[in-house]
């Protein structure tokens, strides 16, 4: 048993054991006397519950080209050959998600496509093959012939019948075959248990070949199994690769882009390393995506087939002629990492305009020079480990020359900062914080209180008001923060807007170069589509704001991450020193009025401060998570707009066939764009103030929240003030009730022993 396995199991005893608790021990005390209390006490129950039971898992998306070995590096990290190798093709490829079960055996669920998204598909597939225009070039005929048979594939696949010259065409009115009938009967959803990886494995190949006749309406599919290294809710989700023709598939993978808190980019070391990570994160925007949507930071670049080099590369890695193979690879590894940083240094740097803040752009700099570069050699750590098939030895003799076994401390560290481990974690120092607050709130009922202990209630009352009024002035403070940032950053979008809309003539004068069959292929799926013979992606939508977006990154992370993030660290900081300051000053009042310590007293404060503390966290935690959500909707949103003015077109354009079409096409999209331009940016300029101001309000309204929770918790103090004073008779119902508590945190508190024990 693994440790986030063992912490996860003793968080849920622990609270369970503390619901029992609180339900025949504290209830039937609390019920008639304390009713608000015992509400609040157990409503943070629920929240504490709810931590290490809600079913958040945390994603890692992996993205390469095609042939960066992925399916090699994962089968190596898993443990075992899950995932087919050599076989994967781009009209097959599909996302596929593995997650950790804690059955022994395997479970794969297929999600394929709806009626309604499969319709859409088969009507840009049919439009594929309608007459165009006539190619006069090799490249032309070469272009026009690919596109035409991944189109026939499908359709062929699913209907199961030959295409020739497109006359049995006719017989797709008809009904659906009964298999995919059956599949969309079913909710679109498959699943299979398998007894062991190499039946699940075969089960796999098939659909990943195009063996099986619902290949075509695939869109995801998810693996469940006994892998260890994504214990504590990691998950991997292989994306397809960037020659993916398949709407539903692209879209799926663009989500994923956009809201996994982690991204993965894969490429070989082999083929160098400018082309690859150039075409992922500079040519199809990755890095921009993951700026704007605020998960640039969870970027690592992960570089395979580090061991396929041979002794020629000795002499330009300065190496003298007679170095074994190991150092080689070593000194490639090294400088790979090297190259990688700093060309993704330069990238970032290129998202930069010279009006943007210099101070922004180097702390992203910065960022990228901390990216996670991993090199590895997976198939050398499956040969070790007999892993799959047995590949050539390269001269890799321990599994610590792999990169692998980094790879997987890797996992284990995201697990404990992210995943299912550090929300048990955080359960158990909350639920500790609840007991020591009912514990102090009984403990003040326990005893008489003295003339004394009076004059001290009323001192410390003073500065809890006096407290009360510092945090909400500091409340206040960021309130006007907030919106004079808000002002500022719409302001110097203002300027941007104008330029924006002047730079539509670039985009549309680029359309003219595409090939005529490409356009068709862009319009019939409304403006985005990825070219199974090149690559290529495009996306007209997105070309309609490019003039916008590729000025706005680095103006974009000032605000959000910046700005915003400066004024909760600031109010996190006041606050916090509000609470420390608060305590002190209460120290100091039991200090001069009774020249003693109040043990008792002092560990109410320390539980205070602590107690601040962990609900400044919490806050800005929600904070966090609240901005990059809305980061991520105003950016996807952005291309939406631009795709509802332009429908219109795409629509008129779909009609289009026959010698002539591209010009047609053409003429209507353009035409569409200019007319379209500012009315899309000033859509684009309203949701992005109305977006703001709602995201200003959350973050206010949580700010005023922890506030009032704050003040609330000073008021407990200043109610639960009292001095120890011997041989006064204590409540036996109470005495026993706070008897419990001490046994009821001693079973929360053993974490570090749960750790240690052994599997």
């Amino acid at each position: 048993m693994s440790d986030a396995t063992r912490i996860i199991d003793h968080a849920k005893s622990s609270i369970a054991s503390f619901y029992q608790w609180m339900t025949e021990k504290v209830e039937p005390i609390a019920k008639s006397l304390y009713p608000l209390e015992l509400s609040t006490w157990f409503k943070e129950l629920d929240l504490i519950r709810a931590l290490v039971e809600r079913p958040d898992r945390i994603r890692i998306a992996l993205i390469g080209t095609t042939g960066a070995g992925k399916s090699t590096f994962l089968n190596a990290v898993l443990g075992q050959e899950i995932l087919p190798v050599g076989v994967m093709q781009p009209c097959t490829a599909f996302v596929t998600s593995v997650v950790h079960s804690k059955n022994s055996h395997y479970e794969v669920s297929v999600q394929f496509c709806t009626s309604e998204e499969w319709k859409k598909d088969l009507e840009c597939l049919i439009a594929t093959l309608q007459p165009g225009e006539s190619d006069d070039n090799g490249t032309g005929i070469a272009e026009s012939k690919r596109l035409i048979d991944a189109s026939k594939k499908r359709i062929q696949a699913v209907y199961g019948i030959q295409i020739a010259d497109g006359s049995e065409l006719k017989t797709l009115t008809r009904e659906l075959p009964q298999e995919a009938k059956r599949i969309f009967d079913a909710n679109s959803i498959e699943t299979k248990t398998f007894d062991n990886e190499k039946d699940m494995q075969i089960y796999l190949k098939k659909l990943i070949r195009g063996d099986s006749q619902l290949w075509p309406l695939i869109k995801e599919v998810r693996i469940a199994g006994p892998y260890k290294c994504l214990v504590g809710g990691l998950e991997f989700v292989d994306l397809p690769g960037l020659n993916d023709p398949n709407e539903a598939r692209v879209e799926v993978t663009r989500e994923y882009l956009r809201t996994a808190p982690f991204v993965w980019v894969i490429f070989p070391m082999v083929r160098g390393l400018t082309a690859d990570i150039q075409k992922i994160l500079h040519e199809e925007k990755l890095l921009r995506t993951l700026v704007l949507s605020g998960s640039y930071g969870s970027l690592s670049l992960i570089g395979t087939k580090a061991d396929d080099v041979d002794t020629n590369m000795a002499d330009q890695l300065g190496l003298p002629e007679d170095c074994e193979i190991k150092d080689i690879i070593r000194a490639y590894r090294k400088q790979t990492v090297n190259e990688a940083r700093k060309q993704l240094e330069q990238m970032v740097r290129d998202l930069a305009v010279k009006t943007d803040d210099s101070g922004t752009l180097e702390r992203m700099v910065e960022m990228a020079r901390q990216v996670h570069v991993h090199a590895t050699s997976a198939s050398a750590y499956n040969r070790l480990n007999n892993i799959g098939r047995l590949r050539r030895d390269y001269g890799i003799t321990e599994n610590n020359q792999t990169g692998i076994p980094n790879i997987l401390e890797y996992l284990s560290q995201i697990s404990k900062i992210a995943g299912g481990q550090f929300n048990a974690e955080t359960a158990l120092n909350r639920l500790e914080q609840l007991a020591g607050e009912i514990a102090f709130f009984f403990r003040a009922k326990a005893t008489t209180p003295t003339p004394d202990v009076d004059r001290a209630k009323e001192k410390i009352q003073a500065e809890r008001e006096s407290f009360g009024t510092e945090i909400w002035k500091i409340q206040q403070k960021s309130k006007g923060d907030l919106a004079s940032f808000r002002k500022r950053f719409l302001e110097k979008l203002d300027p941007l807007f104008t330029q924006s809309v002047q730079g539509i003539n670039r985009v549309t004068e680029a359309w003219g170069g595409i090939h005529w069959a490409t356009l068709k292929a862009i319009v019939q799926r409304d403006g985005t589509f990825k070219s199974p013979s090149t690559g290529r992606s495009y996306d007209f939508n997105e070309e309609l704001v490019e003039p916008l977006l590729g000025q706005l990154p680095v103006t974009w992370e000032k605000y959000f991450t910046d700005d915003i993030g400066g004024v909760t660290k600031e109010f996190a900081l006041r606050i916090t020193g509000a609470g420390k300051n608060f305590c002190e000053k209460v120290r100091l009042i039991i200090d001069l009025l009774f020249n003693k310590k109040d043990d008792s007293m002092e560990k109410q404060l320390e539980w205070f401060e602590d107690k601040v503390s962990l609900l400044v966290k919490t806050a800005n935690d929600k904070i966090l998570a609240a901005v990059r959500e809305r980061r991520q909707e105003l950016a996807a949103t952005m291309p939406l707009i631009a795709k509802e003015r332009m429908r219109p077109a795409y629509n008129d354009a779909k009609q289009e066939i026959g010698r002539g079409m591209k010009g047609r096409i053409l003429e209507k999209l353009i035409a569409t764009a200019h007319i379209s331009a500012q009315p899309i940016y000033s859509t684009i300029q309203t949701d992005l103030l109305e977006g703001l101001k709602d995201l200003e309000s959350n973050i206010d309204g949580m700010l005023r929240e922890l506030a009032r929770t704050a003040e609330e918790q000073a008021q407990t103090v200043a109610h639960n003030a009292n001095i120890e004073i011997e041989d006064v008779p204590i409540d036996p119902v109470i005495d026993a009730l706070l008897k419990s508590i001490d046994s009821i945190r001693n079973n929360i508190q053993p974490l570090e022993r749960v750790k240690k024990e052994a599997p």
